[in-house]
């Protein structure tokens, strides 16, 4: 049922734009424009009759317009509603105010335009002379400011009709010939076709309007531009409403569909070659043996041609290699389209211009979800709720929209339901198979680490993951060009739906026994392997969050025994030490002499770690940062080694602590934060000679009486936290007190430096 406060607004689609039209909601599919006197009964009205007795639905204005309609509003309509123009250009075509302003409200369109220079030379138009100059003199006798500015619309509108290339009359010797070429061309503009996609398209306006400035199809140079985004957004489906829009413009229109697939295997590239090449020679059975013949056939016979060409599904640079490599195997004005997964093989191909195609937002996602769930643009009273959480469940995703709407469409309330949790637990096959395509595109070391952040570190900080994950720096903007995450201030995001694909290939590693899984982030799943001691080697992330647990855990040295290979390990409370519902904690129990593999180590991270120190057999050789806040720790490590490795340390808040490790065993430390560590009494001096220290928080550590000199004059680092107590006492005076604020002045070049001032 929909909640009280829920309103159901019907949506109704805007109309489309005149530029925007299908070949279906023409009413006219020629428009003849001319100057009457000159050809009424003579060459427009032989061209007419041709092309009535052809089937071809012509405007003719002295015929089609009612008696005692209203003139320029129902030509204004029947510009707009017929998709190619034949501009009859005859002598005095430029004395007809009338005729100047047709021509520019047809200029504006995006449509097929064929000027006929009847009589005129082509120059005349483009240069506004001879009998076009004496007509634009007349224009402009006593013209004012409001008139000037018309004229100058006349004039640009000529100029670029002029610029088209049409028919030319004075080059015929029988105007029979001429018609007959004409209606040749009208034909095969009509008779081309459009390829198939669906009726009320949710957002395609936006699309079109943004790649038109960006195809720029009234340039006569060839260009390139690229569509990306992630599978499932709409990129194939928006690159065939631009073919159809715009394919009209070209001598040569040819779609390439399913390009990855297709060129996997050298017969399949042979293929591609040849449909391109009898897309636009129209030449039967041409015989092509190989991938270099291929490309010497298309350099030789397409640049002279002008051509639009879409690649869809582009995975690899090679691909483009043996199809559209450079500019001119093109002829002039010819437009190559790519779309893609990976934005980096746009820049590498160096296209003029890329084009994302992003999310939907809420309100045309719950439009095209509704179309396909209930055949209209809003839910069913009963379905309002249920369907804002499948709107909100596929995140705006066109294909998740779709398979959602489709698969629910005609289902009961109770269906619905059902439905909604299984989606909750697994990922529905149709997207999962369609996501998975991007990542099976990773080399083995892309894809473990895009399996490390959507299982763990989604929301995470870059530089952080960059220094937990081995080799994140060189593969996150791999990821990044193949729209599998996003980058916003510095953090990592994806799809929803993305981190579902990664998780659902961690489960699919072994389906029915978690203890071989190499990533574990579900508190149900860890509980499962700890309470029966199944985990395996396999393992080699665990992050757990108590939260989210519903009953008491316990950790045994026989349950992680075998998971030599666990390189990532985080235990915390992301409510607060509160369960995820807001009630009292679930406990945690961890026997006294608690072990398990470290070695591999390389992210310890256990917030309220309950033992006196960590493991007597703990090694962290590999360990990078360690965080053991809130923890009950009076000493860090029962035995002292060499961590080379370890850049972070993170011992806040951890109350029994009463000594620092010693530093020398940690030379590359960057980041250390001891606050709030109130039985601490001593800093290890061996700190001030860590060269790589850029931020230090020793702040209400109250017991530290003595900060080691050492650290002074460090202008290295770039954020410090102190304590004034560090400084004053309430029996030091004179010259102790001078003291330490001179070795105040000299930390003070310690960037981002900070004082908490409590009473001395």
């Amino acid at each position: 049922m929909a909640s009280a406060n829920t309103q159901i607004i019907p949506y109704s689609p805007p109309p489309p734009s005149p530029s925007s039209r299908s070949s279906e909601q023409f009413t006219y599919e020629v428009f003849l424009s001319f100057r009457g006197e000159d050809t009424r009964y003579g060459f427009t009205g032989h061209l007419f009759e041709t092309l009535i007795s052809h089937g071809i639905v012509t405007f003719r204005d002295d015929d089609e317009l009612e008696r005692g309609g209203v003139i320029a509003s129902e030509l204004q309509k029947a510009i707009e509603e017929s998709k190619i123009f034949v501009i009859i250009l005859s002598e005095n075509y430029a004395n007809s105010r009338w005729c100047l302003d047709e021509l520019v409200e047809i200029s504006q369109l995006q449509r097929l335009i064929l000027p006929i220079f009847y009589h005129v030379d082509p120059s005349d138009l483009r240069k506004q002379t001879g009998s076009y100059e004496k007509a634009f003199f007349d224009h402009e006798k006593e013209a004012d400011e409001e008139k000037r500015k018309k004229i100058q619309k006349w004039r640009s509108a000529l100029t670029k009709v002029g610029n088209l290339a049409g028919f030319d009359q004075q080059k015929y010797r029988h105007e029979a010939r001429l018609i007959k070429d004409i209606i040749n061309v009208i034909c095969k503009k009509l008779n081309s076709k459009l390829l198939d996609v669906e009726e009320n398209m949710v957002g395609m306006d936006s699309h079109l309007e943004e790649l038109r400035s960006l195809i720029k199809i009234e340039s006569n140079d060839v260009r390139m531009i690229g569509i990306h985004g992630l599978g499932g957004i709409g990129k194939t489906t928006v690159s065939k409403v631009v073919y159809n829009d715009i394919s009209h413009l070209f001598n040569s229109s040819i779609f390439i569909a399913d390009v990855r697939e297709r060129s996997q295997y050298y017969e399949g590239r042979l293929k591609l070659q040849k449909e391109l090449i009898n897309g636009v020679i129209k030449e039967k059975n041409m015989e092509i043996n190989s991938i270099q013949e291929g490309v010497s056939v298309i350099k030789q016979r397409l640049r002279s041609k002008k051509v639009l060409l879409i690649l869809d599904d582009v995975s690899k640079s090679e691909q483009l290699e043996f199809l559209a490599r450079k500019l001119d195997w093109f002829g002039p004005g010819s437009r190559i389209i790519i779309t893609t997964r990976d934005q980096r093989l746009l820049r590498e191909h160096e296209v003029h211009e890329s084009y994302e195609v992003k999310d939907l937002g809420y309100n045309k996602s719950i439009q095209l979800f509704c179309q396909y769930a209930f055949k209209k643009n809003s839910p069913e009273e009963d379905y309002v709720d249920l369907s804002n959480d499948m709107v909100d469940y596929a995140n705006g995703l066109p294909l998740a929209l779709k398979v959602l709407g489709s698969s629910l469409h005609g289902r009961s309330v109770r269906e619905w339901e059902s439905a909604l949790q299984k989606l909750k637990t697994r990922p529905h096959v149709d997207f999962h198979k369609v996501l998975k395509i991007s990542y099976e595109g990773l080399d083995d070391i892309e894809q473990q680490v895009l399996l490390d952040i959507t299982c763990f570190f989604r929301g995470c900080d870059k530089n952080d993951v960059t220094r937990l994950i081995e080799h994140a720096e060189s593969c996150i903007p791999v990821l990044c060009e193949k729209n599998l995450i996003t980058l916003y201030c510095n953090y990592i995001e994806m799809h929803d739906l993305i981190q579902e694909m990664g998780r659902e290939i961690a489960r699919q590693e072994h389906p029915k026994e978690p203890g071989k899984w190499s990533r574990l982030w579900d508190h149900a799943d860890i509980s499962l392997i700890l309470r029966n001691n199944t985990g395996t080697e396999d393992v080699k992330g665990i992050f757990l969050d108590m939260s989210r647990a519903r009953v008491a855990m316990e950790f045994t040295t026989e349950a992680f025994s075998k998971m030599k290979g666990l390189r990532l390990f985080k235990v915390y409370w992301s409510c607060g030490f509160t369960n995820h519902m807001g009630g009292e904690r679930t406990e945690l129990h961890v026997p006294k002499g608690f072990e398990f593999p470290s070695y591999d180590l390389r992210y310890l991270h256990w917030e309220e770690y309950p033992l006196e120190s960590l493991p007597s057999n703990f090694d962290g050789e590999n360990l990078v940062e360690l965080n053991l806040k809130h923890s009950s720790i009076k000493y860090l490590w029962q035995r002292e080694k060499l961590r080379e490795k370890l850049k972070v340390l993170k011992l806040s808040t951890c109350h029994q602590l009463t000594y620092m490790p010693c530093s020398s065993n940690m030379p590359n430390l960057e980041e250390v934060n001891i606050e709030s560590c109130g039985s601490l009494k001593k800093v290890d001096s061996w700190i001030g000679f860590l060269n790589n220290l850029t931020s230090l928080d020793l702040s209400l550590c109250q017991k530290i009486e003595k900060l080691p000199r050492t650290i002074q004059g460090r202008s290295g680092i770039h954020q410090g936290f102190i304590t004034r107590e560090h400084f004053c006492g309430e029996r030091e005076m004179g010259d102790v007190i001078r003291q330490k604020l001179d070795f105040f002045d000299s930390i003070k070049s310690w960037k981002n430096f900070s004082v908490w001032v409590s009473a001395c």
